[in-house]
């Protein structure tokens, strides 16, 4: 799950494959390379298939078996990476164009391990609370990259930003500006800009 639109509200996107090459010799309606799947997030407690909208439902079917999240771009919007088995992966390129915004961090661990795995994150923006945990794995033979991306729809700061620590240490920070990338180390005060270049 991801937030594809960042209006603060999780989003899914689902790999689809067949464990099956002979499926369809047995089932004709079922095929080993479906269309990978993508649901919106109505902020309900439902979600809309939006798989043609997003033109996902257009690209070549493949054998799916992992998702890796990461905004390879550095642009603010969540990219997918799918993993296919016996083709080339494909790369989604989120060009979102909402005007909703976004915060992303990127923690470095000094008394927990380097790279925070296992901190979690909360976020209070525009009236949602949201939480992220760095976590490693997570879909098979994918890793999805440790910064935790957080849209914030059309709220231009957070009023909150706790980090949870997997050494116990909790960092609160107050009003934290949107649009941008945050580096974090454990037990220092203050929020840094993350050492990143535009794609």
């Amino acid at each position: 799950m991801t937030d594809f639109d960042d209006d603060g509200w999780l989003d899914i996107f689902i790999a689809n494959g067949h464990v099956y090459p002979e499926i369809e010799q047995s089932f004709p309606d079922t095929h080993y390379k479906p269309i990978n799947t993508v649901f919106h997030n109505l902020k309900n407690g439902r979600f809309a298939e939006v798989s043609a909208a997003t033109g996902i439902a257009s690209l070549p079917p493949r054998v799916g078996r992992g998702v890796a999240f990461l905004d390879f771009d550095n642009d603010g919007a969540v990219d997918v990476l799918v993993a296919n088995n016996g083709d080339p992966p494909t790369l989604l390129h989120n060009q979102r164009g909402t005007g909703n915004h976004f915060i992303n961090f990127r923690l470095v661990g000094t008394k927990s391990n380097r790279d925070g795995m296992g901190a979690r994150i909360r976020v209070v923006a525009g009236g949602i609370s949201q939480i992220r945990e760095i976590a490693g794995g997570g879909s098979y033979r994918s890793q999805s990259e440790l910064r935790a991306n957080f849209g914030l729809g059309a709220a231009t700061r957070a009023e909150l930003m706790e980090i949870f620590w997997p050494s116990g240490l909790k960092q609160t920070f107050n009003v934290v500006a949107a649009d941008k990338f945050w580096l974090v180390v454990e037990g220092t005060a203050n929020l840094m800009p993350q050492p990143i270049r535009q794609k």
